[in-house]
């Protein structure tokens, strides 16, 4: 643990701590429809994937 004394509180302090310690909730379709459309950029080092919602649709009340 010595290596990462001095970065630990930076990462307490940072908004990186909430995203790696808080639960989140993992729907295992949005795992599926990520893992379905992603892609590798060899060149850029980057994985693009896209996970979309279903839209709400507007409902007229009569």
């Amino acid at each position: 643990m010595e290596p990462f004394k001095e970065i630990v509180p930076f990462l307490k302090e940072s908004r990186i701590a909430k995203a790696l310690t808080e639960k989140h909730k993992r729907y295992e379709s949005h795992v599926r429809m990520f893992w379905k459309f992603v892609r590798y950029d060899e060149k850029e080092k980057k994985i693009y994937s896209a996970v979309q919602r279903k839209m709400k649709t507007d409902r007229t009340l009569m």
